[in-house]
């Protein structure tokens, strides 16, 4: 049983490798989606309902009698896994459901903290969140630093597609990527103010903004206050299944999270002790793409980063870096190489979902 977001990429990575091995999986979700051979049971995530939330895992977790109980993100989604009392109960963290959600409330802090005692393993994907999470009282003994798992066939130099390309026009240029949610915390502003500075020293560059958001508007405006709107691909969201073929077609890909983020009242607070490297990150590295992040915690402590680092929130360190990459593709294919091997052999999907496979049996014994 999980309870879990049914959107996201880790829980289908969990739901269908189980699915597919002919368990009996069910997912309990506020956010359904579906996936073959997995049981869904919607909760809805409406506060006027929130005592049906409460109640009704733990009358699905008592009709259904699972072997394990496996919850992902610390706050919501733990808190109840927590409140159903099941055991042998796994947590898997995120990343801002403790850098960032303990530090709105009181209320959200002992949720997290509920969650994390309750549990009888927690996982997490780097040593900066395992830190973390001592810091919030966690037993150190129980935590699992495993990486989250990449889907290598996919996510692959070989996903290059020449027709997707040419669609963006990128054929005959250089290109560089940026996947994050056009969302205040994300930053993709950064971006954007360096492109002037990468154009004057190399005019032929391209820009690919995926995930889409509410600032939209405001980043279309900027580009065009900048002069640079025609370098520009305002892309959007895009299906996870084409994913692959956008990160292994560019030249580059840039991460612009930084250690500072909103509340919920609007302040800038900065993540206790970062946010771990992004999914994407993961992906594009498995697709032999160099990758340019920030030096923010996470970024710095993630020891297998094979790429470059720019000051975070500075676009004019960040042009420099750029047009550094772009100009030397020696480099580029270096950083691919050694990216791609890195993911081989510590993040293969097949290998990271056999080991959680044997950590099922061995909890559930």
């Amino acid at each position: 049983m999980y309870i879990a977001d049914g959107a996201s990429v880790h829980t289908e990575s969990f739901l269908r490798y189980f699915a597919d091995r002919g368990y009996d999986v069910h997912l309990i979700t506020f956010n359904p989606s579906k996936i073959k051979n997995v049981k869904i049971h919607c909760v809805s995530p409406s506060r006027i309902k929130i005592l049906l939330r409460l109640i009704q895992p733990i009358l699905l977790m008592r009709k259904i009698r699972p072997k394990i109980l496996h919850a992902f993100y610390a706050t919501h989604n733990g808190a109840i896994g927590a409140w159903t009392g099941f055991h042998p109960f796994i947590l898997s963290v995120m990343g801002s459901d403790v850098t960032i959600a303990p530090e709105t409330s009181r209320i959200i802090r002992f949720m997290v903290k509920f969650a994390l005692t309750r549990s009888d393993m927690v996982n997490v994907s780097d040593s900066t969140l395992k830190e973390r999470l001592e810091e919030l009282g966690c037993d150190g003994r129980k935590i699992l630093v495993q990486e989250w798992a990449v889907n290598v066939r996919e996510f692959s130099p070989e996903a290059r597609d020449e027709d997707l390309r040419m669609r963006l026009g990128i054929n005959d240029s250089y290109s560089v990527i940026n996947a994050y949610s056009w969302e205040t915390d994300y930053s993709v502003d950064v971006l954007i103010r360096a492109i002037p500075y990468v154009l004057r020293e190399l005019p032929n560059v391209k820009f690919i903004l995926l995930g889409g958001g509410s600032l939209e508007g405001k980043l279309e405006e900027l580009a065009r206050e900048l002069g640079v709107y025609e370098s520009v691909l305002f892309v959007g969201k895009v299906p996870k299944s084409v994913m692959p073929k956008y990160l292994a077609s560019v030249d580059a890909i840039v991460d612009t999270l930084s250690d500072y983020a909103h509340d919920r009242s609007g302040r800038v607070v900065k993540r206790k002790k970062g946010m771990g490297i992004g999914q994407t990150n993961r992906e594009a590295m498995a697709c032999g793409t160099p990758q340019i992040l920030s030096d923010s915690v996470s970024f710095k402590s993630y020891k297998p980063f094979k790429g470059l680092m720019y000051r975070q929130l500075d676009h004019w360190d960040l042009a420099d870096k750029i047009v550094q990459l772009l100009k030397d593709k020696a480099l580029r294919e270096k950083i691919g190489r050694e990216s791609r091997q890195y993911i081989m052999e510590h993040c293969n999907e097949d290998t990271i979902m056999r080991n959680w496979e044997r950590i099922y049996h061995k909890l559930s014994e």
